[in-house]
């Protein structure tokens, strides 16, 4: 029995002497690792900084591991991109100008409202093309029994060579199933050298579209579909565009901006949109990608006159497409 009690006693402390050199040994080598260690640690900062900078830079798109589903998420929401380019735009509508003046403007139904029957949001821009400074330069508006002013422009103070400005106003109407005309005046008076003596005013007839009379509302697709079939939109007309070398979606996105609708549900070759009038009426948009670089565009709504109009205004579309 001794001679075994003295056999372990000599294998624990040889272990003993064994784990103080492999302690020795292993802060030996842990001390030699330090500077490795601190290398490491350098280049996993700097490493971090780059991937947190970029993550800063990706986080609207999801592109960062941390934010990727977030990301997808967000985008999902938003209309998408081709891997053509950025989606296109629209040219504002012309209204009129002389050698001093150029004035274009764009209009839409404001949603911003607790008026009975939502206005028509009217921006104009003026730019000054001419040599002289411009000052006062206003907007006059003369209102109709179709067309009523309910907040008129305010006056530009000065408007200098070489600057671009905007006026708003906000029109209410009594009927959507037509264009209306507004007759508008541009009034201002030039200073320097060489300028007129008298103020200048320019006349023009601001037109309002059917689609500027169009608010974007959220619909289920199955309720979509009823109303496609349904009595309570009975007028439909259609028309057909060429595609011209764009996507489905570009086009898509082109009729939203134009009529001023929402888009209910979309695919690669289909899309629904919808909107109701000022006036509450129903505005249901089928699109379509056929064959041959066409995009088919059936509209139903539930005024008669509204849906030829709104028709009207895709068929022309391609003149407002910004190059």
């Amino acid at each position: 029995a001794g001679g075994v009690g003295t056999d372990f006693g000599d294998v624990v402390e040889d272990g003993k002497k064994k784990d103080k050199k492999d302690k020795k040994s292993k802060k030996s080598k842990k001390e030699s690792d330090v500077s490795e260690e601190e290398a490491e640690e350098k280049k996993s900062k700097k490493d971090k900084k780059s991937k947190k900078d970029k993550a800063r830079r990706d986080s609207d798109s999801g592109d960062n591991d941390g934010g990727k589903r977030k990301g997808k998420d967000k985008q999902r929401d938003k209309p998408k991109k081709d891997k053509d380019g950025d989606l296109p735009k629209l040219i504002p509508r012309t209204l009129c100008g002389d050698k001093n003046v150029k004035a274009t403007y764009h209009a839409i139904a404001s949603s911003d409202t607790s008026s009975k029957v939502a206005p028509v949001l009217v921006t104009v821009l003026l730019h000054n093309i001419g040599e002289f400074t411009l000052q006062p330069v206003s907007l006059n508006v003369t209102g109709s029994m179709s067309v009523r002013v309910t907040t008129p422009p305010s006056d530009l103070q000065m408007l200098g060579v070489g600057d671009s400005a905007s006026m708003r106003m906000q029109l209410t109407v009594a009927s959507v199933g037509k264009p209306h005309k507004v007759k508008v005046g541009i009034k201002y008076e030039a200073s320097g050298e060489g300028a007129p003596a008298a103020p200048v005013t320019v006349s023009a007839e601001l037109l309002l579209p059917c689609s500027s009379f169009l608010l974007p509302k959220d619909i289920h697709v199955d309720d979509f579909q009823k109303l496609m079939g349904s009595s309570d939109c009975p007028y439909k007309s259609s028309t057909v565009i060429e595609a011209g070398g764009r996507s489905f979606r570009h086009w898509v996105h082109l009729l939203a901006t134009l009529l001023n609708l929402k888009i209910v549900t979309q695919t690669d070759s289909a899309a629904m949109l919808y909107a109701n009038s000022v006036l509450n009426h129903h505005v249901a948009v089928l699109v379509k990608a056929k064959g041959g670089s066409m995009v088919s565009v059936d509209m139903r709504t539930s005024e008669d006159a509204l849906c030829q109009q709104l028709t009207n205004e895709v068929s022309g579309l391609p003149l407002f497409i910004a190059p």
